[in-house]
């Protein structure tokens, strides 16, 4: 097995790299301070900036726009991303990857054509509904419904943690069309535009971490939509949230990796400049072993992240399990190399001005979102008990 990174790979990281230096970083603490009225506005410039040099279609097909990059090198971008400013890699993938996913695996050539084109240009942005109030980790509980009337579809429910709910200009919508036939044939995925009668947001939810990606209720009140707003099949909705989710744990994976590995550089630089009793601080055992805990954290998580990555690029079966692995173990180090980071600074860790109180807040939500620490366990757990009962 060959670890070295492909000529490309270099490329796209080294490029990637310079790019959100100089054009995302800087604007992520301004991002995490705004009003929600500002954050919606920088938020969109900054999805746009990364259309323009392709982000946004990474992976996606030539025809609409995008660019044949495989999943290792979207997941080595996305670090990139998020190392300067995680709640805009968060934005960009819940409407590139979460919405633009299914649509590329599962929509019509009409729908691919209306769609995909404006998300990977940045000019429209898309959201993922599937959580509700009473729905998080137990999926298939879902209440929204769907009823058919003539050539149309009646949607009412409400979906909840949405990220982009303010700023979308088209929502995935899950909802039971059919609820005797159970989530895996009952299902159905809706692609609902911003306008639509009986279609509306929340305002944004004030939130500890990702202040940067706006997150809101998705309300339907008698929402009417055409026949054609169904995506594939219908009660096909499920089984394509949970292969959408697939992508979505590798990308929160992705996102958790870079706040770790920019924290990393941060406490680096930090304790190199900070001196106490006349040397570095880095230079006493209990500041250096920290550092030397975080890289061996972070670079785990890219290990998994990327192994993860080939597996989904190269079809293998364990994929879904090998995205829950890197996961678990990329949310969890976020955090503690997050805290660790916050220790190294001492006080002025705890203070606004440094780009580490951010971090660390942010952290935290790679634990919850796409699926908690505990529902991933669930699942591996599950797959190794079957595989060790030869069932």
């Amino acid at each position: 097995m060959n670890y070295d990174m492909t000529a490309e790979q270099i490329a796209i990281k080294e490029n990637f790299a310079k790019f959100c230096s100089k054009e995302i970083e800087p604007r992520a603490q301004m991002l995490d301070q705004a009003s929600h009225d500002d954050v919606n506005r920088l938020i969109k410039e900054n999805i746009k900036k990364l259309a323009d040099i392709g982000y946004l279609g990474m992976g996606h097909e030539e025809a609409y726009g995008g660019t044949d990059v495989e999943l290792i090198g979207q997941a080595i971008a996305g670090e990139e991303v998020a190392k300067a400013c995680a709640s805009t890699f968060l934005s960009c993938g819940a409407s590139c990857g979460l919405f633009g996913v299914p649509v590329r695996l599962f929509g019509t050539d009409e729908q691919k054509k209306k769609y995909l084109p404006g998300i990977i240009k940045g000019e429209l942005i898309g959201c993922f509904g599937l959580t509700e109030p009473e729905a998080g980790s137990d999926a298939a509980s879902i209440k929204t419904n769907a009823v058919k009337k003539g050539d149309k579809w009646v949607l009412n429910g409400t979906k909840t943690f949405i990220t982009n709910a303010t700023i979308a200009d088209v929502a995935l919508v899950f909802a039971y069309n059919d609820r005797e036939k159970g989530p895996g044939a009952g299902v159905t995925c809706f692609l609902v535009d911003k306008g639509t009668k009986g279609f509306s947001a929340s305002k944004p939810f004030d939130k500890m971490g990702f202040h940067g990606s706006p997150t809101a209720e998705l309300i339907f009140e008698d929402c009417e939509v055409p026949g054609s707003a169904v995506l594939g099949k219908v009660g096909a909705g499920f089984i394509q949230a949970m292969q959408t989710l697939e992508y979505g744990r590798i990308g929160m994976a992705t996102v958790c990796l870079g706040i770790a590995a920019k924290c990393l550089d941060l406490a680096n630089k930090y304790s190199k400049e900070r001196k106490t009793f006349g040397k570095p601080i880095n230079r006493y055992q209990e500041v250096s072993f920290k550092l030397a805990d975080m890289m061996i954290m972070s670079d785990v998580a890219r290990l998994l992240i990327h192994q993860a990555a080939w597996a989904k690029q190269t079809k293998d079966p364990e994929a879904a399990i090998l995205a829950s692995v890197a996961k678990v173990w990329a949310s969890e180090a976020a955090t503690q190399i997050s805290s660790m980071a916050v220790q190294v600074h001492g006080g002025y860790g705890y203070i606004r001005e440094f780009p580490v109180e951010r971090l660390y807040r942010d952290a935290k939500l790679g634990e919850i979102g796409e699926g908690t620490s505990e529902i991933q366990r669930i699942l591996i757990a599950k797959d190794l008990i079957r595989k060790y009962s030869g069932k």
